[in-house]
């Protein structure tokens, strides 16, 4: 007589392709390709060195979508967001210096009499006042062209204020990016949220300064 089979252990079932990509943005999975692609890379240099010259958009914006859609770039985002920023400044210190005049859209006269203001008082590193000031970094590089501060003196004091600020935005939304991995299914609402704060911010900035 046969002895009675011994039962095999219940295997797991596997979770269905559908269930994951419920937990998860196909907008989402986009962002994180292009910011693991050397296109990336390329946007977050390229967006920070407009901005630097005319754009009005921050590049931590641009960080606020590319870094939390894929944390493990954040860090090469960040560097060359940065990189493209300082190197921004300093083409825009040299059309200044040179007599050219790069429009600047969202800013203010009483923005550029604080700008020169403070980079008559400190020199260069009067830009160290730029991010609580509010006041775009560009109007920064082009006063310190326009006033023949010192090309490499004004590259430092920019990579010590505007450098160490964007790398730091997007180390930690890399970080946030890495906690909310579990709701990765609420990217387009982030993103959302994300434009309508910028923009709210960049009114009352504006607005402030008129």
């Amino acid at each position: 007589m046969r002895e009675p089979r011994a039962a095999e252990p219940l295997k797991a079932e596997p979770l269905k392709k559908g269930a994951r990509a419920a937990d998860d943005s196909a907008l989402r999975v986009r962002a994180a390709r292009l910011a693991r692609s050397p296109y990336g890379t390329a946007l977050a240099a390229g967006w920070g060195f407009a901005e630097a010259l005319s754009w009005p958009v921050l590049p931590e914006v641009a960080l606020a979508a590319l870094c939390v859609a894929d944390p493990r770039s954040g860090p090469r985002l960040a560097a060359s967001a940065a990189a493209g920023s300082v190197a921004g400044g300093a083409a825009a210190y040299g059309l200044a210096r040179a007599g050219v005049d790069v429009p600047a859209p969202l800013t203010t006269d009483r923005m550029r009499t604080a700008v020169a203001e403070q980079m008559a008082a400190e020199g260069p590193r009067g830009v160290r006042h730029q991010p609580l000031a509010g006041i775009p970094y560009k109007l920064y590089a082009a006063r310190a062209g326009r006033d023949g501060l010192g090309a490499a003196g004004f590259a430092k004091a920019s990579a010590r204020a505007r450098g160490t600020r964007i790398l730091t935005a997007g180390l930690a939304l890399s970080a946030f990016g890495a906690a909310a991995r579990g709701r990765r299914r609420h990217y387009p609402a982030y993103l959302a949220a994300v434009g309508a704060g910028f923009t709210g911010a960049l009114t009352l900035i504006v607005r402030g300064w008129r």
